[in-house]
Parts: C-alpha cells; structure tokens; sequence
C-alpha cells in the first residue's frame, strides 16, 4: 500500500525570492515499518490541491513510478 503526502517546502529562486511550495512524497506502507519511495518537489503552491491531489494518488493507489508523469498533467 502507499501513502501519499503533501509536503510544505521553504524554496527560493533568483526571479521569484522567497516562496513557499509544496512537494508530494509517496509512502510504501508495509506492516511493519514505513519506507520512503519518492519525493517530487515544487508541486503548487497551493496547499488544497497538493492535499487533493496526493489523497486521488492515494485512493487510486498510484504506482510511485509514476508520480512524476501525474504531477507533470497536474500542472498547467
């Protein structure tokens, strides 16, 4: 089973200054302990949809391998 997270990023780029982003890691949920699969950084900046977006990974039980494919349609 995976588990997908938002996570909330501090990032900094010359032409935008301080902002802040969130990245979406993914979990695999073994019963005994819980492993790090992959991480794709600067999502959105929007908290809500990086929250519904990993949920839609969750639920539809996303194969991390292709985490970076869905992020890349997520975006516009």
């Amino acid at each position: 089973m995976f588990l997908y997270l938002p996570v909330k990023q501090q990032l900094y780029q010359e032409d935008l200054g301080n902002y802040i982003s969130y990245g979406i890691a993914a979990w695999e949920l073994p019963a005994m302990h819980h492993t790090p699969c992959i991480f794709v950084p600067d999502v959105t900046p929007n908290r809500r949809d990086a929250t519904r977006l990993s949920w839609q990974c969750t639920v539809g039980q996303l194969d991390p391998t292709q985490l970076e494919d869905v992020v890349e349609d997520f975006i516009p």
